[in-house]
C-alpha cells in the first residue's frame, strides 16, 4: 500500500526552509492538516500550543518562511522547535520530494508567490473582512453568481459602480477609500444590498510573512486559497483516523464502534472492516449511491445509523483501514456496491493490487486496530 508522506517522526518535525531568513519564528499559518480542530488558513499564534493526536499530521509556515511539518502524537510550541532536529527531505520512495527547500521550485515560479496574487484578489460580492497588501491598489474578481456582473461599492458618501465584461478582474475604483477598517457596502444594480466588505491593510512585502499576515489579520478565507496551492506543490495527500472519543479502540462485546476520518484535501475516501473471521467488509462509502467523495478538514463519523458498526459478540481483534485518493476509484477497487456485506475471500489482495497499479493517483492510507475485550 502506498502512503506518501514525510520519513516517520513520531512527536518529531520535519523542517523546510523557504529561503526567506532563519530569525525566531513566531505566528505561523496552517497550510495543511488532517488533524480535527486545525483547518487550512488558520492562524497559529507566537507561542500557541499545537496539539496532534497519534497519526495526524499539519504543516504550518512562518512568517520567516520556515514550512514545518508536524506528526502526532505531539504537543509543543511549534515555534521551538531546533531547526535542525531531523531533515526535511522525503522518506524513501516518495518522489514529489526532493528538495529541502524551494529553490528549485522558485527556479519555475514560487508557488507560495502566485497563490498569493491570486488570492488577494477581492470578491465584491463576499460579506466580511478581505485583505488589501498595504501600498497597493487591489483587483475586484467577478462574482461567481450570476446576475452579479455590475455592482455599486459605497463608503461614507463615496458611490463607484463597478462592471466586469469578461473574466478579467475589475480595478478598484479610484474614488473609495483604501485603508484599515474602512467598510464597503455592496449593492446589486437594483440598489438592494449584497453585503459589506470590511478592509484591513497587511504591512508584510510578500512571501511568507505576508501569507501569515492575512491569517493575523482575520483573512481566513484568503490565507486559506493561498495555503491550498502551496499544499497542493509541497504537502503529499493525508488521512487520519482514530476511535472516537480518541485514543479509546477498546469495545465490549456488542458495544456500537464509534470511528472518526479526516483528509487534508477534498478527497475520495475507501474504508473497510477487517473481522474477526479475517473477511474485508467495505464501511464507507456506506452504499453505490452515496458518494466517495469527502471535504478536506471536515471530520466524518463513521458510527450511528448510516454506519451501523458494532462489536462482536467474542473477543477479538479488528483492522479498520482507510484509503484516500486524488481521484475517484469506484469501478476499480471490489466491494464498492457492497456496503457492510463481507467480500469474497481474495479482496485484500484485490484491494491491494488494485492501489499498486495506479498511476498518477495520490494515494494516502491508515490504519486502526480494534480490540473488542
Amino acid at each position: 500500500m502506498p502512503k506518501r508522506r514525510f520519513s516517520s517522526l513520531l512527536g518529531a518535525a520535519a523542517v523546510l526552509a523557504l529561503g526567506f531568513g532563519q530569525e525566531a519564528a513566531a505566528e505561523g499559518v496552517v497550510v495543511a492538516s488532517s488533524a480535527p480542530g486545525y483547518v487550512q488558513g488558520q492562524l497559529v499564534a507566537d507561542g500557541q500550543a499545537v496539539r496532534l493526536p497519534d497519526g495526524a499530521n499539519a504543516t504550518l509556515l512562518f512568517a520567516n518562511g520556515r514550512l514545518l511539518r508536524l506528526r502526532g502524537p505531539y504537543d509543543g510550541v511549534p515555534g521551538q522547535t531546533a531547526d535542525g532536529a531531523v531533515s526535511a527531505r522525503a522518506g524513501p520512495g516518495d518522489d514529489r520530494f526532493m528538495q529541502s527547500d524551494l529553490g528549485a521550485a522558485r527556479a519555475l515560479g514560487n508557488p507560495l508567490d502566485a497563490a498569493l496574487e491570486k488570492a488577494l484578489a477581492i470578491d465584491p460580492s463576499a460579506s466580511g473582512t478581505q485583505c488589501v497588501k498595504a501600498g497597493s491598489s487591489p483587483l475586484l474578481r467577478r462574482p461567481a453568481e450570476p446576475g452579479l456582473d455590475r455592482l455599486t461599492l459605497q463608503a461614507g458618501g463615496e458611490r463607484a459602480a463597478v462592471e466586469w465584461t469578461n473574466g478579467s478582474p475589475a480595478p478598484w475604483p479610484r474614488s473609495l477609500p483604501l485603508a484599515d477598517g474602512t467598510d464597503i457596502g455592496m449593492l446589486r444594480p437594483d440598489g438592494t444590498p449584497v453585503g459589506t466588505l470590511h478592509l484591513r491593510m497587511v504591512e508584510a512585502a510578500g512571501g511568507a510573512a505576508l501569507a501569515v499576515g492575512l491569517a493575523s489579520a482575520g483573512c481566513a478565507g484568503q490565507s486559506g486559497a493561498a495555503m491550498a496551492s502551496l499544499r497542493d506543490a509541497m504537502v503529499p495527500l493525508d488521512v487520519f483516523l482514530s476511535a472516537d472519543p480518541a485514543g479509546n479502540a477498546a469495545y465490549r462485546p456488542g458495544e456500537d464502534i464509534r470511528l472518526l476520518v479526516q483528509t487534508d484535501r477534498d478527497a475520495h475516501l475507501y474504508c473497510y472492516l477487517r473481522n474477526a473471521r479475517g473477511q474485508l467488509i467495505p464501511i464507507f462509502p456506506s452504499g453505490a449511491t452515496m458518494s466517495a467523495r469527502v471535504m478536506g478538514n471536515v471530520p466524518i463519523s463513521l458510527s450511528g445509523d448510516r454506519m451501523p458498526l458494532r462489536a462482536g459478540d467474542t473477543p477479538a481483534d479488528l483492522e479498520v483501514r482507510c484509503i484516500a485518493t486524488s481521484r475517484n476509484l469506484d469501478g476499480e477497487i471490489p466491494g464498492r456496491d457492497a456496503a457492510f456485506r463481507p467480500l469474497a475471500e481474495d479482496a485484500a489482495g484485490q484491494l491491494d493490487r488494485a492501489v499498486s497499479r495506479l498511476r498518477e493517483t495520490e494515494v494516502a492510507s491508515a490504519q486502526l486496530i480494534l480490540k473488542v475485550r
